[in-house]
């Protein structure tokens, strides 16, 4: 019986969103030397790029910080960081972490 390859779409959504595989691709791809070398190199990739682009496009860590203050932006900065947080998932992130350290509580 010849196995399929888990699909390339199914190895980047499980090594770069962090989704769960199914059983079938879970077991697959536990015995599967080409797709665990898939998952390798996707995952690799992933690293080198986070590594070279985040914050090339980002708000500094300080304006994040400014961000979860009441008046601390100007009305132009704050749209900018909101838009911004609506498509950066590790700005949005950081942003998370630290209003969780600014405001523990709430």
């Amino acid at each position: 019986m010849v196995r399929q390859h888990v699909s390339l779409e199914e190895l980047q959504a499980f090594s770069l969103d962090g989704e769960p595989l199914s059983p079938a691709a879970r077991q697959h791809l536990n015995s599967c030397p080409d797709c665990q070398q898939q998952v390798a190199c996707l995952q690799k990739t992933t690293v080198y790029l986070v590594a070279r682009l985040y914050r090339s496009q980002c708000p500094s860590a300080s304006t994040l910080s400014y961000y979860c203050l009441p008046n601390a932006l100007s009305e132009e900065e704050q749209r900018q960081v909101t838009n911004h947080l609506a498509n950066c998932p590790l700005c949005l992130a950081e942003f998370a972490e630290t209003r969780h350290f600014l405001n523990p509580t709430g």
